[in-house]
């Protein structure tokens, strides 16, 4: 109390024992502020609620060729061709709502008289014949893609993202929704 005294008295001229102090008392409010804070922080845990990226996703045989299976719960699909095994995360390219699965993402196109629409796992065309294609459309703004993952319609910027899959030593799939590879990547069987 005397020193404040003295300060307030004398406010042209600051000594070395005031400034010092003065720094102190700063350095002290600072400490028990972070103290304070970082004590709060302690009561909420760093913990993410979220699933982990890496997941098992059954035997490789419960794929056949030519299959297409949706897994919505965790945004994956998985599909076997020819030369493989490929997954690809269920997330739209435009603003990252959930495509839906549907036997037919054509139909209407070709009736607009969109042409050139050809499922690339069964090389089947969309036609005025046979318009219906298999594949999956985004309920926000109308992308559509093959089922192959493959944007072909809407404001979809590109292809969802590949993911990788792996076998297990048990011989299940794992699948990593965090771990992306390139759009030819598939796992022999």
């Amino acid at each position: 109390m005397v020193g404040l005294r003295r300060l307030a008295e004398d406010s042209r001229e600051i000594s070395r024992r005031s400034f010092f102090a003065i720094l102190g008392w700063l350095a002290f409010l600072a400490a028990s502020l972070a103290a304070c804070v970082e004590a709060v922080r302690f009561g909420y845990p760093n913990a993410t609620y979220e699933e982990p990226s890496l997941f098992k996703a059954g035997l490789a045989s419960d794929y056949g060729v030519g299959s297409t299976t949706v897994l919505i719960d965790k945004r994956v699909v998985i599909n076997r061709d020819p030369d493989g095994i490929y997954a690809f995360n269920l997330i739209c390219t435009h603003l990252g709502c959930t495509p839906r699965y549907f036997t037919d993402v054509t139909s209407d196109l070709v009736a607009k008289g969109i042409g050139g629409l050809r499922d690339p796992l069964t090389g089947q065309s969309a036609s005025p014949a046979n318009p219906a294609v298999q594949g999956f459309k985004c309920p926000c703004h109308g992308s559509r893609y093959f089922r192959d993952s493959v944007n072909f319609y809407g404001p979809a910027p590109r292809p969802m993202d590949h993911i990788q899959v792996q076998k297990g030593r048990d011989g299940h799939l794992l699948l990593d929704r965090h771990s992306f590879v390139d759009l030819t990547t598939r796992l022999k069987i």
